[in-house]
C-alpha cells in the first residue's frame, strides 16, 4: 500500500516560518514535501490522503475544514493570536507566547533543546531581542541564502562560541545601518486617519515594516501602519506597543480579512480596491 503524502506548509517569505520548516526538515529531511504559503492567500495543491501540517501559517476555519475533507490528517502548529480558535481545533500545538520555529522544533524533536539560532530567530519574530546581540546575530545571519542546508551551517556557527563571536561583530555593522535606514524612513512618514485614529503611515521595503512600524506606533500611539507592495497587492502591515492603552491590531486585520498577533498584525489590499484609511493634510495638523 501506498504511504499518504506529507506535506509541509509553512509561512513563505519570513524567517520564523522557514525555521519552522528547517525543523521539520531536521525530522523528515527530503522525504516530504514543503509548501511555502503566504498568511490571507490558501494553497490551492489537492490534498487528497495528505499528512499535512501547517506550521506558523494557518487559514479560516471553513477553508482549513475544506482541506480536512480530503487530507488523511491535519496538524497546525502556530503562535498567531487571530488564529488560536482554528488553530486550537486541530490536533497540534498552539503557543502565543513562543515562535512557529521553536514550537515546531520542540515537537519535531521533543528530547533536543531547542538550538540557539532558533531561539535568536524567536527574538526577533516576537520582537523581544531580549538575547545579547540578538540584532547583530540576525541582521547577519538573514542575508545568508534561506536554504535547509544554508540553515544547518548557521546552526552550527551560532552555537560555536568563536563563530558566533564572529557572527556578532559583523552583524553590528548590518544592525547599524539598518536602524540608521528605518530612522530615515520613519522620518518621511504621513499622517492618516484610520478606524478611528490618526496614525502614522509609511512605504517601506520587505523587511523593514516591524521595525518602521514600532518606531512609529512609539511616536505617535497606539499604532502605526508600514505600506510595503507587489506588482498583485499591497501589504498592510500594522503595529501598537504593548501596554494598558494598546489596540490589538489583530482584530483590525481580521475586518479586511487579515489577521495576526495582538500587537502586529497584516492585510492584504487589492490594487484599485478603496484605500481603508484617508490622508490628513499638513494644515489639518499645522505643520
Amino acid at each position: 500500500m501506498k504511504e499518504p503524502r506529507t506535506i509541509i506548509i509553512y509561512h513563505k517569505n519570513c524567517p520564523d516560518g522557514f525555521g519552522a520548516a528547517y525543523s521539520a526538515w531536521k525530522k523528515f529531511g527530503n522525504d516530504v514535501e514543503y509548501l511555502p504559503s503566504k498568511p490571507g492567500v490558501p494553497p490551492t495543491e489537492d490534498f487528497s490522503g495528505a499528512d499535512l501540517y501547517f506550521i506558523d501559517v494557518c487559514y479560516p476555519k471553513d477553508t482549513m475544514d475544506k482541506f480536512a475533507q480530503t487530507a488523511s490528517s491535519i496538524t497546525v502548529l502556530d503562535h498567531h493570536e487571530g488564529m488560536r480558535d482554528v488553530a486550537t481545533s486541530f490536533p497540534g500545538v498552539f503557543d502565543s507566547a513562543k515562535s512557529g520555529a521553536t514550537i515546531a522544533w520542540s515537537y519535531f524533536h521533543p528530547d533536543t533543546p531547542v538550538p540557539l539560532f532558533l531561539r535568536y530567530v524567536e527574538n526577533g519574530d516576537l520582537y523581544t531581542f531580549s538575547l545579547p546581540d540578538a540584532r547583530a546575530v540576525l541582521s547577519y545571519a538573514y542575508l545568508k541564502p534561506f536554504t535547509f542546508e544554508s540553515w544547518e551551517t548557521i546552526i552550527k556557527d551560532v552555537e560555536n562560541p568563536s563563530t558566533l563571536a564572529s557572527y556578532i561583530e559583523k552583524g553590528k555593522i548590518y544592525a547599524e545601518h539598518s536602524a540608521l535606514l528605518v530612522e530615515n524612513v520613519a522620518d518621511h512618514a504621513d499622517l492618516v486617519s484610520f478606524e478611528g485614529y490618526e496614525c502614522y503611515l509609511a512605504s517601506v521595503q520587505n523587511g523593514f515594516a516591524s521595525d518602521v512600524g514600532n518606531i512609529l506606533a512609539k511616536r505617535k500611539p497606539p499604532l502605526a501602519i508600514a505600506l510595503s507592495m507587489t506588482p498583485e497587492v499591497l501589504h498592510v502591515s500594522l503595529r501598537s506597543i504593548k501596554g494598558a492603552d494598546s489596540v490589538d491590531v489583530a482584530k483590525i486585520a481580521q475586518k479586511y480579512g487579515g489577521n495576526g498577533h495582538p500587537n502586529a498584525s497584516g492585510f492584504r489590499i487589492a490594487w484599485g480596491d478603496t484605500l481603508p484609511w484617508t490622508p490628513i493634510k499638513d494644515e489639518d495638523t499645522g505643520n
